[in-house]
């Protein structure tokens, strides 16, 4: 029962511990070639961060839309600089 608890607590916490949804005039400011650090000032922590297993340097980030902003935004960082910036409705 020890365990059930704080997985549950988990679930009902999550929608909470997730990012916001990155608005328009935000991503309109990103910009091929600005640094991980601006980003972060820019856009805040992104909600999933996956490195690039093959050792390219590259690590992709994601802003996960919601109801009121549909928009997920995917963020490809090659060795600390934007290198591609896509931005998708989610259905």
């Amino acid at each position: 029962m020890k365990t059930l608890l704080p997985a549950l607590a988990g679930l009902l916490l999550s929608p909470w511990l997730m990012a916001d949804p990155l608005p328009f005039e935000q991503f309109m400011r990103l910009h091929r070639g600005m640094s991980a650090s601006e980003l972060a000032q820019l856009a805040g922590k992104p909600d999933y961060t996956r490195p690039d297993p093959a050792g390219s340097g590259d690590t992709e980030l994601f802003w996960l839309g919601d109801i009121d902003l549909p928009y997920t935004t995917v963020i490809t960082l090659h060795q600390g600089l934007v290198s591609d910036i896509h931005r998708n409705k989610r259905l």
